[in-house]
């Protein structure tokens, strides 16, 4: 039986990527999706999901909800996926589309879906935070939450201490990341392992799969922009977290407490720090099988057979 799943996403290029690759898999069930604000505005990642899921040929009637963001001013990462999240690709937003609200649509998920649901936050981390404060005991009648976010041991990738969606929204990391949830978190020093090249597109593009030929559309905007890898590649993050639902098998998890710096100049950092309460720990990702995951992508998003 499928596991069921809701990604609470900021959608750019690689949220989209996670979604086609949650459709494309048979061992979970996309149920819904939830917008935050992140690597493009909130009101930019919410006109997204209509626009990613028609693209796929998904249809629109998945629920989907407008979530929060924690401020229009802060930074976020266009530069990156492009101004729309989506590189600059003609996507057509639909003519009606009215999210539902963010507690109401969490309630109905998890009360319909209960243990077996996983909650996968592949933005910032600031509507489970909002669910904590304003709805408590709501998220622990979920199943886990697994979640991309935190450098642990490696260098940032916005300042030297944090990686984006923590330094988005500190405080909400910080909060969640202590509820006592059964929280898993891939986090920059697994992700930064997994890139994509020009001939990963060059496939996608190749496929008769239509989830793999419109990421090779959305993917060519973000491979032409300069980075610290070079030219050509691009980090595929946030389809790990789905990875670890999927191939759990790919990954080794440890147990640990991670200590969040919610301000001044590290704000967002992720420092491991030794809890003797179980409940305070939570499950981090410290490796990852990078070649056969990467394989195992390329193969669901192009519809091809064989999967390691």
């Amino acid at each position: 039986m499928s596991m069921p799943i809701l990604i609470d996403t900021d959608m750019g290029v690689d949220d989209a990527m996670a979604v086609g690759l949650a459709l494309a898999s048979p061992e979970i069930r996309l149920v819904g999706l939830a917008s935050v604000g992140g690597n493009v505005s909130l009101d930019q990642a919410t006109i997204n999901m209509p626009r990613v899921l028609e693209a796929f040929r998904a249809g629109t009637q998945l629920p989907m909800a407008r979530g929060l963001d924690q401020s229009a001013h802060l930074m976020n990462a266009a530069d990156v996926h492009g101004d729309d999240g989506l590189g600059h690709v003609d996507l057509p937003a639909p003519d009606a589309f009215a999210p539902d609200e963010l507690i109401p649509f969490y309630e109905r998920a998890i009360a319909e879906h209960g243990r077996s649901l996983a909650i996968v936050a592949i933005g910032p981390l600031t509507n489970l935070a909002y669910l904590l404060r304003e709805r408590p005991g709501l998220l622990e009648q979920a199943g886990r939450v697994v979640v991309m976010g935190g450098a642990i041991w490696c260098k940032g990738n916005v300042t030297p201490y944090a990686e984006f969606n923590f330094y988005r929204d500190p405080v909400a990391a910080r909060d969640l990341l202590v509820s006592g949830l059964p929280i898993s978190v891939v986090s920059l020093d697994v992700t930064q392992q997994v890139a994509i090249d020009e001939s990963h597109v060059a496939r996608m593009s190749r496929s008769a799969s239509r989830i793999g030929g419109q990421l090779a559309r959305m993917l060519q905007w973000p491979m032409a922009q300069p980075s610290e890898d070079g030219v050509g590649r691009f980090l595929v993050h946030d389809p790990l977290a789905l990875g670890t639902l999927i191939w759990p098998q790919l990954f080794l998890q440890s147990r640990m407490g991670l200590d969040i710096t919610t301000s001044g100049p590290q704000a967002g950092r992720s420092k491991p720090v030794l809890v003797k309460d179980k409940k305070r720990q939570v499950s981090v990702v410290i490796s990852v099988n990078a070649a056969d995951f990467l394989e195992n992508l390329l193969e669901r998003l192009c519809n091809e057979s064989f999967v390691v």
